[in-house]
């Protein structure tokens, strides 16, 4: 990929796995879904959609964007 592609390649997949992370944020905060689960969700969609292997996941830490989530009651 050139430089001048990646944006217009990225964008898009940016914006669906954003979508998709605040509905499995969502679905924590309401209980659906425990932080473990999330978390591993959050994983699955970036590594579907970016092509990251495990090692670079664990540097993103998923488990962290859910643990700053504000807790809604």
């Amino acid at each position: 990929m050139k430089p001048h592609e990646f944006a217009p390649t990225i964008e898009p997949k940016w914006q669906v796995g954003e979508r998709l992370l605040k509905e499995v944020k969502a679905s924590v905060e309401k209980g659906h879904l425990t932080p473990l689960d999330g978390a591993r969700l959050i994983s699955s969609i970036t590594a579907t959609l970016f092509g990251y292997d495990e090692f670079i996941l664990r540097e993103i830490s998923p488990e962290t964007w859910l643990a700053s989530a504000p807790v809604r009651r």
